[in-house]
């Protein structure tokens, strides 16, 4: 094929139900800029670490290749996936190539932290078919308390962007009471939306300590109640939710 550009991974997941419609196959890349408290997957933020390993597209063609039958689609997460942006749109383009050849189609979806702005990449965007972005807070104090970045003004400047090329998969919230200004988050949301003229579903995730490390490894998940009130709150906006 000649896809020789190498892709920095942690984990990959053959078949996921979780990362994006249908039945997925989902790379986990190794490297993030910003340093959540309630990250469940810490192992990959590093940008190199022991347990990474580095992959070809060409490598990466061959192993989705067997599963292609069963799949909707490839999603690529991380870390943050967008730190080898220009390794990803060699990807989407052979995944595209794959899915003609066994005549099955396949979508190809970002999950990024929004913080490196989408319009950068306008290959990558023309081969990728969404973005499911994580929205980790709106006010930038809140912001700077969960991840440690000064600013998320590129994060919120995605949102439109993504929303206005049609390229917003859904927007993705931690729900972690008493931390996370989601009705704030919502609020903003639901006015980008109603200025642009188009929506996008919004999933309401329900904070879990799972693999969380540091302050927040003990702290307790939102109740049913509540995730049912902040959805509720969403509806109240407009916008359409799910909880997971």
């Amino acid at each position: 094929m000649g896809y020789r550009r190498k892709v920095r991974i942690r984990k990959i997941i053959s078949q996921s139900t979780v990362d994006g419609p249908g039945n997925r196959f989902a790379i986990f890349l190794q490297g993030c800029n910003i340093r959540c408290l309630y990250c469940h997957n810490p192992e990959t933020q590093a940008m190199e670490d022991a347990e990474a390993q580095e992959m070809t597209t060409e490598e990466l063609i061959e192993a989705i290749r067997p599963c292609v039958p069963f799949l909707r689609g490839v999603t690529v997460s991380g870390g943050e996936c967008m730190l080898q942006a220009e390794q990803l749109t060699e990807l989407f383009r052979a995944v595209k190539a794959l899915a003609a050849e066994m005549h099955h189609p396949l979508t190809c979806l970002l999950d990024s932290n929004g913080t490196i702005a989408f319009s950068r990449y306008p290959e990558l965007m023309q081969a990728c078919d969404g973005v499911m972005l994580d929205v980790k807070a709106w006010d930038e104090t809140v912001y700077e308390q969960l991840t440690g970045a000064k600013t998320n003004s590129t994060v919120r400047e995605n949102v439109r962007w993504l929303l206005e090329h049609d390229l917003l998969e859904e927007v993705r919230i931690v729900c972690l009471p008493g931390r996370v200004d989601v009705e704030t988050i919502l609020q903003n949301i639901a006015e980008i939306f109603d200025s642009i003229g188009k929506t996008s579903p919004i999933r309401l995730l329900r904070f879990r300590p799972h693999g969380v490390i540091g302050e927040l490894e003990n702290a307790p998940m939102p109740t049913d109640e509540q995730m049912a009130q902040l959805s509720e709150l969403a509806a109240r906006y407009g916008l359409q939710t799910t909880i997971r």
